[in-house]
């Protein structure tokens, strides 16, 4: 019986060569699985479209050509291919969709600048975008670069620069750096943009794009240099980012509905804020709009809604929560007199169904107002909802407080300074 159940060597020479063989099999099939993947997925690399990426010379045509032939790649998920190790100068250029794929990326892992002297732009009529995506679905930007807006010319000669400020010559419009344009179902991911003459990312007229870990940088006192905002958006997602900039970490604008903002970093800046809504009587739709885990430090702001005197429609339904605060001047304020002179309302975007909860840090005492409420008199703001709020001044020889005009709302559990202030309702 023992020698049945002994295998014959014969019989083990032939089970390992099998096996050998079964392996060679699976190896060989996964290749060519590989391979097949490889196919379906055209890789369009700029240099091979004659860009020379020395920072010196223009990229822009090859670019344009490059983008071409990835979105008229008929296969798979074509890809654009920025290479690592190279600095390409690219003029205003637009990539124009809609694309044959249902897919398409753009792998920026180089450096990309803008033109140091403005006049060579090539900016044209009321065309303030330096790089513009428009009409293509299903697109992914990213690769680890950096897109260089070289921004120093334009922030001394805006009309918004402090130091000379509407002085005669001066400019009062300067192009956004990345611009996103009717880019449905799309991300912008693991980029560095900097030095941007304005706005750094623009997001206009989409549905379903997601933002996460990018990084935006410029110096504070950078004019107008937002870090991204939104306009007539719907379901935008904003993770894992980081915001240093001369104005709005992020500004979310009209008509922008279910966008979420967590797990960011907002400093130097003027904060996260809503608006400005409602500029020169216009209707605004602001709604579901919520920010989470955001850390900020050193801002002008913390969390804001800003909003225009005469201004129409409605902005509801936001929360900010669980947010941390370090030396900040303004960490919550409501002001419903945005750069609006002293003349009776007419008409005012209705606030209402507003949550402060768990917010804490520290003030900044040139502003002791912690907490500044400044609602409209003609329809104020309601529904505000304040819970486990504490701010402490950054001196300890200072006291803060809170400051409401026309706002209600209730506050649960604890909340300091206090906000005896505010109205029931």
């Amino acid at each position: 019986m023992e020698s049945l159940r002994k295998t014959p060597p014969k019989m083990k020479i032939f089970f390992s060569i099998a096996l050998f063989l079964l392996a060679i099999s699976v190896n060989s099939e996964s290749a060519i699985d590989q391979n097949l993947l490889q196919r379906t997925i055209p890789t369009f690399n700029v240099l091979n479209f004659g860009a020379i990426g020395d920072g010196i010379h223009d990229d822009t045509r090859a670019f344009a050509e490059a983008w071409k032939a990835t979105c008229e790649g008929g296969t798979g998920t074509p890809k654009m291919v920025v290479p690592k190790g190279k600095t390409f100068v690219l003029r205003a250029i637009k990539f124009i969709g809609p694309c044959v794929t249902r897919n398409v990326v753009v792998q920026i892992s180089g450096s990309i600048v803008a033109p140091i002297s403005p006049r060579d732009w090539g900016l044209s009529g009321d065309n303030k975008r330096w790089i513009l995506f428009r009409d293509v679905s299903g697109l992914t930007v990213n690769g680890g670069g950096i897109i260089d807006g070289r921004g120093k010319i334009w922030w001394e000669n805006s009309c918004s620069n402090e130091h000379h400020k509407n002085r005669p010559g001066c400019s009062r419009s300067q192009p956004a750096s990345v611009n996103f344009f009717r880019t449905h179902d799309s991300r912008f991911k693991d980029i560095t943009v900097k030095n941007s003459p304005m706005f750094h990312v623009k997001l206009l007229n989409l549905n379903n794009f997601e933002v996460h870990n990018i990084r935006v940088d410029s110096p504070e006192n950078s004019p107008n240099t937002d870090g991204l905002h939104t306009q007539n958006v719907n379901h935008v997602n904003i993770s894992n980012s980081e915001f240093r900039s001369g104005d709005d970490c992020v500004s979310i604008g009209n008509s922008s509905s279910h966008v979420y903002i967590r797990d960011c970093h907002c400093g130097p800046g003027h904060g996260v804020s809503i608006g400005s809504l409602g500029e020169n009587g216009h209707l605004a739709e602001v709604n579901n709009i919520h920010v989470e885990r955001v850390n900020f430090y050193g801002t002008m702001n913390g969390v804001r809604i800003k909003t225009w005197q005469d201004g129409k429609g409605e902005c509801h339904s936001v929360s900010f929560k669980n947010c941390n605060f370090t030396n900040v001047l303004n960490p919550i304020i409501i002001d419903q007199n945005y750069f609006s002179k002293s003349r009776q309302e007419v008409s005012a975007v209705k606030i209402f169904n507003i949550t402060y909860e768990n917010l804490r840090g520290t003030v900044d005492v040139r502003t002791p107002s912690a907490i500044s409420l400044r609602c409209s008199t003609i329809v104020g703001c309601g529904g505000l909802q304040f819970k486990g709020i504490s701010f402490k001044p950054s001196k300890t020889t200072s006291r803060l407080f809170s400051t409401c005009m026309n706002a209600k709302g209730r506050v649960i559990g604890s909340v300091d300074p206090p906000l005896t202030c505010l109205m029931a309702g």
